[in-house]
């Protein structure tokens, strides 16, 4: 399932032209990259655009494709969700 997680740009961060205190919203799938990267497609973007600098791959949503986000989940499920993530990639 994709899921999204809401928060607020404590920064600017210029390679993503957000200013602090921007809305950011992560998009991520809680299964597999796959899934993360068709939901993606479906929206217009693309594969490359997806952030794998962490442990949970995920697009970076600012601005008008914030509106393509659903509910989001709380700070809780989304550490529960990376810790799945790192789990997966230690076997």
């Amino acid at each position: 399932m994709i899921r999204f997680h809401y928060h607020t740009a404590q920064r600017d961060i210029p390679r993503l032209a957000v200013k602090k205190g921007e809305t950011l919203v992560h998009a991520y799938s809680d299964t597999s990259i796959e899934e993360l990267i068709e939901w993606g497609r479906s929206h217009g973007l693309r594969a490359e655009w997806i952030d794998r600098r962490n442990a949970l791959p995920h697009y970076d949503l600012f601005g008008e494709s914030v509106a393509w986000a659903g509910t989001g989940v709380t700070r809780a499920e989304l550490v529960a969700d990376l810790r799945t993530w790192r789990a997966r990639k230690q076997k």
